[in-house]
């Protein structure tokens, strides 16, 4: 036969990866060896969950910018889905992704400004000032004078540890799930943190 039985996916690279974990040598004892699968688990579970598709966990109903609405309007758009970003569709392709970063340097705010700063801004103008601003410089501007540009996106069948890391490395919250270059989904870290609570396996 050749393989031995690896109970609920643990191999042998969890296994070792839960002794560094345990930090010591082990006089293994029942307990030792029960505390020690239950650590090797957690390293497998943690590898199968990041092994899944991005299919699996993406929302397949997802609310788009179009590329020459208004910049007010695509503001109202996200502030009324509670989402920080969305896609910009030129037509049916997409074009880019304008999220609440877009908006700050027109407010004269740097792009990885928190939300907070933005009430901290408005609260320290001058009395007059929000009368007098009219829409703060995006008068005549359209989503794609604003979104980012090429949008960065990942393909269903990647697994969801590829887009994890893209989210991680780059800065977003948010990536368009492109298949034969038409948007079928969009996944968000939210969509990771869930799946990771949600596939949780008794031990």
């Amino acid at each position: 036969m050749g393989h031995e039985f690896q109970p609920l996916g643990v191999d042998v690279d969890d296994i070792l990866a839960a002794m560094r974990q345990a930090g010591s040598y082990l006089d293994i004892t029942p307990s030792d060896a029960l505390s020690l699968y239950r650590l090797a688990l957690g390293h497998a579970l943690s590898r199968l969950r990041l092994g899944i598709s991005v299919e699996r966990l993406m929302t397949r109903e997802v609310r788009v910018i179009a590329a020459d609405a208004p910049a007010a309007e695509a503001a109202a758009l996200l502030a009324e889905t509670g989402f920080s970003g969305a896609p910009v569709l030129e037509g049916d392709t997409l074009v880019g992704v304008l999220s609440f970063k877009d908006f700050l340097p027109r407010l004269g705010l740097p792009r990885n400004a928190t939300p907070m700063a933005l009430v901290a801004e408005r609260i320290g103008r001058p009395h007059g000032g929000d009368a007098a601003c009219g829409e703060c410089g995006f008068a005549g501007l359209a989503a794609r004078d604003l979104m980012t540009a090429p949008a960065l996106t990942i393909g269903p069948e990647a697994p969801i540890g590829q887009a994890a890391t893209l989210m991680e490395t780059r800065g977003v919250n948010r990536l368009p799930v492109l298949h034969d270059g038409a948007l079928v989904g969009i996944i968000s870290r939210g969509d990771v943190v869930r799946a990771s609570q949600s596939l949780a396996v008794e031990e």
